[in-house]
């Protein structure tokens, strides 16, 4: 699909152009009407060139050959009021792929841009579209604001700023997914859990027998994201040998993998985010003032939840009704007590501490409402008893854990709920008491009892 269309000549009426930009208000923005055989940029994106054959201006060889090619998925139609077989013939050595009639050609812009309005609408529903970001404080609504304004401009980068779980991932998403380079990969990238001796392979790649574990060739991450987004996740915490190598690449759009000198273009829109004050980790020489320019052309500043607790109400009503249908609870509710004191909760941890409250009060309430009690449970910052969750926790280490472990970790647990009742342990369990008493004999679950 075409992502514009540019229109030489006279290929439809003054009234029926009015009428098309009447019926599809983003024509403006899609479309290019040109009088003279300029060549237009359109070598960003793919383009539907129309051009009047009918007019002398142009029907030069020259002419169609350069827009032909000015493109790589560049289509051209030609228009002429009695287009003939070795007319269709002649222009199609030059690059015209069609050959239509005035009316014919009314019909092919009016079906490009009826596309273009559903798949505006399809994006204005994805799941990323602007949309997503829920509130309607002042500041939420002018980060959407400046989202929108960015969606038609290939931005080479952006800084997201903002504690941690205000969103800045989620902000990051948004702006690939709107703009202009949706269309190829987001790439993202948690930059603490780089080491920094494994910074310069994974973000640039290596060729093989670059060194000892080098067996294959291996495409970093800003190869992967060619035309798309790189997403660099705190990237205040890069060490300073990592910030000089990614500056390089971000001056010199040159990618050079470890292991050649072959350089390579590349075209990646940098995206940055921070919970770190950047320009005091400058004052103190931790983090390099000229990569700072770069990254923070433009600049998105993601204020905290304890700011705009007008977006809280929100916020809620819509992961209490996303976590109600992953529980299999789809009619629950919350209360105006419940979400009063929501409202009044400093939430240091922001909408992330928010989506776990709420989603732990959509597993502890019995009933099709949160109440106060439910919202006070889950904001407790201890953990929950199992009689509270009703549910049984296994933490499994990264070595691995037996069956016999596994075993004693849920007697122990079911019998803290029962108060160390044997016979209530056992029924609950649906095991024999000869049988939780040998379990009961193992080390672990005797110290434990010794302890209480």
């Amino acid at each position: 699909m075409a992502d514009r269309a540019i229109i030489y000549g006279d290929i439809i009426s003054e009234k029926e152009r009015q009428n098309i930009e009447k019926n599809y208000p983003s024509s403006k923005a899609k479309m290019s009407w040109e009088k003279e055989p300029s060549l237009c940029n359109n070598k960003k994106g793919s383009s539907l060139v129309f051009v009047d054959l009918d007019n002398p201006l142009f029907t030069s060889a020259d002419f169609l050959i350069s827009i032909a090619t000015a493109g790589e998925n560049t289509k051209v139609i030609g228009k002429s009021r009695n287009p003939k077989q070795e007319e269709a013939i002649r222009v199609a050595k030059f690059g015209v792929t069609e050959l239509l009639t005035p009316h014919q050609c009314l019909q092919r812009l009016d079906n490009f841009l009826n596309q273009l309005e559903k798949e505006q609408t399809s994006q204005k529903n994805s799941k990323y579209s602007v949309n997503a970001l829920i509130g309607s404080s002042s500041q939420t609504k002018e980060i959407r604001r400046t989202i929108n304004l960015l969606a038609d401009v290939d931005f080479p980068s952006a800084l997201i700023l903002g504690e941690t779980g205000t969103g800045k991932s989620l902000v990051s998403k948004i702006l690939h997914h709107t703009g202009v380079r949706a269309d190829h990969n987001l790439v993202e990238v948690n930059c603490s859990a780089i080491p920094d001796e494994l910074f310069e392979t994974e973000l640039f790649g290596h060729t093989q027998g670059a060194f000892t574990d080098a067996k294959n060739e291996k495409m970093g991450l800003f190869e992967y994201a060619q035309q798309g987004t790189l997403f660099l996740d705190e990237v205040g915490n890069l060490s300073p040998s990592a910030q000089a190598k990614l500056l390089k690449i971000l001056e010199d759009k040159k990618l050079r993998k470890v292991g050649t000198v072959k350089e390579k273009d590349i075209d990646v829109r940098v995206i940055t985010a921070t919970n770190i004050n950047l320009e005091k980790t400058i004052e103190q020489g931790k983090f390099r003032e000229d990569l700072y320019f770069r990254l923070n052309l433009l600049t998105l500043e993601i204020p905290p939840l304890r700011e705009r607790p007008v977006d809280i109400p929100e916020i809620v009503k819509h992961y209490l009704k996303f976590y109600s249908i992953i529980y299999g609870k789809p009619n629950i509710e919350i209360d105006e007590d419940a979400l009063v004191e929501m409202k009044n909760h400093k939430w240091p941890g922001n909408v992330r501490e928010l989506c776990n409250v709420i989603e732990r009060a959509v597993l502890l309430t019995k009933k099709d409402i949160i109440k106060l009690r439910d919202i006070k449970t889950a904001l407790k910052k201890d953990r929950l008893s199992v009689a509270d969750r009703q549910q049984i926790v296994i933490d499994i280490p990264p070595n691995g854990l037996s069956l016999e472990k596994i075993e004693q970790n849920i007697v122990k647990q079911v019998l803290n709920m029962f108060n160390w009742n044997k016979t209530k342990t056992a029924k609950y369990l649906g095991i024999s008491r000869p049988r939780l008493r040998r379990i009961m004999g193992s080390t672990e679950v005797e110290q434990n009892r010794r302890q209480r």
